[in-house]
């Protein structure tokens, strides 16, 4: 199936998010849609898959022109998209998620359907079990069942939004065998990536947008890194940051034989100024670490003390002012999709305000927050919702590191953010350790934590294997006290 898009534009209120749009998706290639957060990359897939409709320009499938109505339309055409945000039910199983998808289905039929999804995922992801409920599943493995839906569906062209932000390595070579196996079959495959090493394993052709429009259009053998990095993002800042200053001798924050669920004993202190990375494979306690840091998640035993001061027991519940926390899946986890921009960046401070907020006060603040940390489109009135996944991660981003805190816990903060973007994130993040603060980074990117962290900690199965200085963590050692902790779990 060939799929032609021709003079594509569509307008959000006063943002142009596409202007005069051509792709071309032929049968049998790998087309990788690169650009910044905010390009215009999501909105175009979704006018392919009716969710939007465009207000100008062409949809051809095959020479045809054809209005897509909606999802379930693109569906019957041959079209099938994973998304960053899962559409999955957490209290069912695995199976009966993959039923649902199937709903107008005789069960002989829907059964069929279900088994074709259930082989695809053993494919991709061999340990899940079928009876496990959603709710156990690390973000990864939401991620596989969510491709197996699409591919039950028995799509022709199937989209991928940043599928490689939330796996792990061997998750991911798997992913790649697979988008190879869909190209020899013959369908079509759009990686939407920030991650140009997906882009050189798989891809065939590039296209790159910026602003709305496509800027460069090549076979991937055609372009260097910097060529596409610069197509991307244009001049902004990429380059390397500054070495960190060596923390102080003080200790700011202090954990002492921490438990909670999900966590055994975890002991550990951060520096004024030091960046404590927190490795590990995905599942072993970091969210339950990270929670527990941010005052979300009881404490069941021992202590987390900053400054001094117990922040593990707030007696009102509050979430100590002190904190700032960059959580994991800041969609589901960090904003009320519903309200404005401007009252999800007034939630941190709300509690502890003296007086009600006066709005055209806080609105002009919003936009100043919005233009500063790059959250596009930056308009205080809209909501939070129709953002996009990196912009929605932005705009967190501003309201967590715009204080003055003196702990920063961060959850993969650069998850699906592009080249600029990530460097404008270390940027803001690391100015809390040069003032002083204690950042605890949790990472699944080991080159970022062996270039930036002070001490890089590896978390197995709910504790800590150890703490290695940045010059004893090398890639061996690290891997090492991942590999102990499946001999542990085992």
């Amino acid at each position: 199936m060939r799929i032609d898009m021709r003079g594509i534009a569509k307008r959000f209120g006063a943002v142009q998010a596409l202007d005069g749009v051509d792709l071309e998706i032929p049968p049998g290639e790998v087309l990788a849609l690169l650009g910044e957060n905010g390009a215009g990359k999501s909105t175009l897939m979704k006018l392919l898959l009716g969710i939007y409709g465009p207000d100008s320009g062409e949809i051809q499938i095959d020479g045809t022109p054809t209005a897509i109505r909606d999802p379930k339309h693109a569906v019957s055409c041959g079209i099938g998209m994973v998304f960053q945000n899962f559409s999955l039910f957490p209290a069912l199983s695995v199976r009966d998620n993959l039923r649902l998808a199937k709903p107008g289905l005789g069960w002989w039929l829907q059964r069929r359907d279900v088994d074709a999804a259930l082989d695809h995922l053993t494919a991709l992801a061999p340990g899940i079990e079928p009876s496990r409920p959603v709710y156990s599943l690390t973000v990864g493995e939401c991620q596989m069942v969510e491709l197996a839906k699409v591919l039950s569906s028995g799509a022709s062209t199937v989209i991928l939004d940043e599928p490689t932000s939330v796996l792990l390595p061997p998750e991911v070579e798997r992913l790649y065998g697979f988008i190879r196996d869909l190209k020899a079959s013959g369908r079509s495959v759009v990686l939407i990536s920030h991650k140009l090493a997906d882009v050189s394993a798989v891809a065939d052709r590039i296209v790159v947008m910026r602003r709305g429009k496509v800027v460069d259009r090549a076979r991937v053998d055609e372009r260097t890194v910097e060529e596409l990095v610069e197509g991307m993002v244009g001049t902004a800042d990429t380059g390397q940051l500054d070495e960190l200053p060596a923390p102080a001798d003080i200790p700011l924050l202090q954990v002492r034989s921490l438990q909670a669920p999900g966590l055994k004993a975890v002991d550990f202190e951060v520096y004024r100024g030091e960046v404590l990375g927190i490795a590990g494979v995905s599942g072993n306690g970091q969210k339950a670490l990270a929670d527990a840091l941010a005052g979300v998640l009881p404490v069941t035993h021992g202590d987390i003390v900053l400054d001094g001061i117990s922040i593990a027991r707030a007696a009102d519940g509050m979430p100590d002012a002190r904190v700032a926390y960059l959580p994991e899946a800041p969609r589901q986890n960090a904003v009320a999709e519903g309200l404005s921009n401007s009252l999800n960046l007034l939630l941190r401070r709300l509690p502890y305000l003296p007086r009600l907020p006066r709005w055209g006060t806080e609105t002009a603040n919003a936009r100043t927050l919005l233009e500063t940390f790059d959250v596009r489109p930056p308009v205080p009135e809209m909501a939070t919702g129709q953002l996009s996944g990196g912009n929605l991660q932005k705009l967190v981003i501003a309201r967590e590191l715009s204080g003055q805190p003196d702990l920063v816990v961060a959850c993969y903060p650069t998850m699906g953010l592009d080249v600029a973007a990530c460097h404008a994130v270390y940027t803001a993040l690391f100015a809390h350790a040069r003032r002083g603060a204690a950042v605890v980074w949790f990472s699944e990117d080991l080159d970022d934590l062996q270039k930036y962290a002070h001490r890089i900690a590896v978390m197995n199965s709910g504790s800590l294997a150890g703490i290695l200085n940045r010059s004893e963590a090398t890639r061996q050692r690290l891997g090492e006290l991942m590999a102990t902790q499946h001999r542990n779990a085992a």
